[in-house]
């Protein structure tokens, strides 16, 4: 997949039961409750049946990022903005750093982890929710079925999510994103369901700037939230117009309760991130003065990584001040120690390399990089007795 009063009203009525057509797309009622939810013809039949073999790949996979709380809120954002479908509108968290979602024919959406990590607050969260949600009250998956044939491109969705899925069952999901029109649609009334559940609608234009930084420091050409159809900026530039036009509303659960929630989301994408060597992410992610404001001192170890791999002019003198700045905040956590350790023997001042080290398996003396780090030890203790 990827992530409006006049106005309102007209897209309201929409939103309550207009047709695709009214986008210029093929005609498909939109469902009205989840017990009028269901394949309408062959062809939506073989849609949901195909939505089914990829629900079942995926639960069988290692790919669900397994977090009972943070599902369960996510799935109660989902109810609240579609009541009407609860039971059918199932979410379902990836384990994935990366910013994307998308939903099938038959209700299921998933979120990855990484793209519930980045917002700031519920209404944010909601806006993709919102959207994905339409993708399948809208039945966008199966007019996509009708159109598309087969695309062999899309084969590659396998190896991005881990797992061998054949193109025409990624057809029928948003993760491409759909048509123009169906995306634009899924954007409109999904505005409309963020105002129906009282979310502030200011915030979601926020939503897409999360993605639009991405996209410049990772030089992406399409993301895949958000899609190409239309540009992520026109699709940025409406939300802003229709959010002026509208009325606030809350953030949902406060921001505080909100970063709670998704603390171990977030530690858990810089971890991936970090390993991915996504360090512009990292940077980008944890100078931000509101993530910082809302993580624990120790995560913080996670830019001086960060600055470590980017290895850009100055930046071992940045991730040591960093990791130093943990160990005065956090001196219990023993992974900055290590990575002082590292810098500091780069830089031949292996003395002070050497104390970190020590602290560090004095710390952590089950690690599993212990006869690494021993190694380390015993070089700057060689170095340092020359």
């Amino acid at each position: 997949m990827q992530i409006r009063t006049s106005i309102a009203a007209a897209l309201l009525a929409l939103a309550l039961g207009g047709s695709s057509s009214a986008w210029g797309m093929p005609a498909a009622e939109p469902f009205t409750s989840a017990s009028a939810a269901g394949p309408q013809n062959e062809t939506e039949r073989r849609a949901w049946g195909q939505s089914k073999e990829l629900a079942d790949t995926i639960a069988r996979s290692a790919l669900i990022y397994k977090d009972s709380a943070l599902t369960a809120y996510v799935q109660a954002v989902a109810d609240r903005l579609f009541p009407e479908f609860v039971g059918r509108v199932r979410v379902t968290i990836l384990k994935s750093p990366h910013l994307n979602a998308f939903a099938i024919p038959d209700g299921h959406v998933y979120v990855n982890a990484g793209l519930v990590a980045r917002f700031h607050n519920e209404a944010q969260l909601a806006t993709v929710m919102a959207h994905e949600g339409i993708h399948f009250t809208h039945r966008h998956g199966y007019l996509s079925a009708k159109s598309v044939k087969d695309n062999s491109a899309l084969i590659v969705f396998g190896g991005l999510i881990g797992i061998p899925i054949l193109p025409e069952l990624i057809a029928i999901s948003s993760v491409f994103g759909f048509s123009r029109d169906m995306e634009s649609e899924a954007d409109d009334v999904g505005f409309q369901r963020l105002l129906r559940a009282g979310y502030d609608v200011r915030e979601a234009p926020r939503t897409f700037e999360h993605l639009m930084r991405d996209v410049k420091l990772e030089e992406i050409k399409e993301p895949f939230f958000f899609s190409t159809h239309p540009k992520l900026k026109d699709r940025f530039d409406n939300m802003t117009r229709l959010s002026s036009q509208a009325a606030g509303g809350s953030d949902g659960t406060s921001r505080e309760a909100y970063s709670k929630i998704v603390l171990q989301a977030r530690l858990d994408t810089l971890d991936s991130l970090i390993s991915m060597g996504r360090s512009k992410q990292v940077v980008a992610m944890l100078e931000e003065a509101q993530t910082q404001a809302e993580l624990p001192p120790q995560a913080r170890y996670y830019l001086g990584e960060a600055y470590r791999l980017r290895g850009d002019k100055g930046d071992l003198e940045l991730a040591e001040g960093v990791y130093r700045q943990v160990i005065g905040a956090a001196p219990d956590y023993a992974p900055s120690y290590r990575a002082l350790g590292v810098v500091l023997l780069k830089a031949g001042r292996n003395a002070d390399a050497a104390r970190q080290f020590e602290h560090y398996l004095a710390l952590a003396p089950d690690a599993k990089d212990r006869k690494y780090v021993e190694r380390y030890l015993r070089m700057a203790r060689a170095e340092g007795a020359q």
